[in-house]
């Protein structure tokens, strides 16, 4: 997020941490109800400034909407990355990059539903966040599992998307998941079991990607 600069009458500073609420607030309106439905005027209500001032740090609606898709990403890039080239075997930094996934999307919960939205809306900037964010994550793990096939389990392509899809269905179903199972999905327990969940289903996968020395 924006740095905060102290100058001797306090602009700058003052400047960024209105920036930061924008950003903030922008999250969480373009979170529930996409781009089209957030107005610059809600946002700045709910960030508790002007709406002018979000023309002045960020030059229109979609400059602030690419500015929060960028940090949402980018703060996820960060994480993971971070996670993934700590010391450790191939095997022991894969299950930290899914444990620092799952840590990401339990403390941001608005950043699931705010790609959601971008997807069901065909979002045109998608394909540069994929580019730019997603691309180098997963060329990390290329050199550990290459591309050939992993017995019925299928290639790389195959298990990044199948193990994407049960890290996240909690977090992007959480209202319906909760009405089925007659509890709070999300709650710390919850997430608990559910991070055992992934790291057994990660493991029986790693079997078949990875050497046994590794």
């Amino acid at each position: 997020m924006t740095e905060a600069r102290r100058t001797p009458d306090g602009r700058e500073e003052r400047g960024d941490r209105t920036a930061q609420a924008l950003l903030v607030a922008a999250q969480t309106a373009f979170s529930r109800g996409g781009y089209a439905a957030a107005s610059v005027r809600d946002i700045a209500r709910a960030a508790g400034v002007n709406p002018a001032l979000v023309r002045y740090h960020f030059g229109s609606k979609e400059g602030l909407y690419r500015k929060v898709i960028d940090e949402a990403m980018s703060g996820l890039r960060t994480r993971l990355l971070a996670a993934f080239h700590q010391a450790g075997t191939p095997r022991e930094r894969i299950h930290r990059v899914i444990g620092a996934y799952l840590d990401h999307l339990a403390q941001e919960r608005d950043f699931p539903r705010l790609i959601q939205r971008a997807l069901l809306n065909n979002d045109p900037h998608l394909r540069r966040v994929a580019h730019e964010y997603l691309h180098p994550l997963v060329d990390t793990l290329r050199p550990f599992v290459g591309r050939r096939p992993a017995g019925t389990l299928g290639n790389l392509e195959e298990v990044i998307v199948s193990v994407f899809g049960a890290i996240i269905a909690p977090f992007l179903y959480e209202p319906l998941l909760g009405d089925l199972f007659r509890r709070d999905v999300l709650s710390p327990a919850a997430l608990k079991r559910r991070r055992r969940h992934i790291e057994a289903l990660v493991e029986l996968t790693l079997t078949q990607l990875l050497p046994e020395t590794l």
